[in-house]
């Protein structure tokens, strides 16, 4: 059975489809208890993704969000990659 990863969705204002964004599980805990703060105060954060990477958010921009299992299409998803060919 895959492993099942925490994902945050962001519906961006003025943008017809919403981002998915895999987080790392520890990320994820954190974010949780910070989420509607960010979101009512507008601030920027920058997450840890499942992949060890960075995303950054500015929530001024962000009609909505919540959390949801990971999609494999997900940015930040181990098994995306970085959309680049060698």
């Amino acid at each position: 059975m895959p492993e099942t990863r925490p994902g945050l969705v962001l519906h961006l204002a003025g943008a017809s489809q919403p981002l998915h964004i895999a987080l790392d599980p520890a990320e994820a805990d954190e974010l949780r208890d910070v989420l509607a703060d960010s979101m009512a105060n507008g601030s920027t954060k920058s997450l840890i993704t499942a992949d060890g990477g960075r995303f950054a958010v500015n929530f001024a921009h962000v009609a909505t969000a919540h959390f949801e299992a990971t999609r494999s299409d997900a940015y930040g998803a181990p098994a995306r990659g970085t959309g680049f060919r060698n």
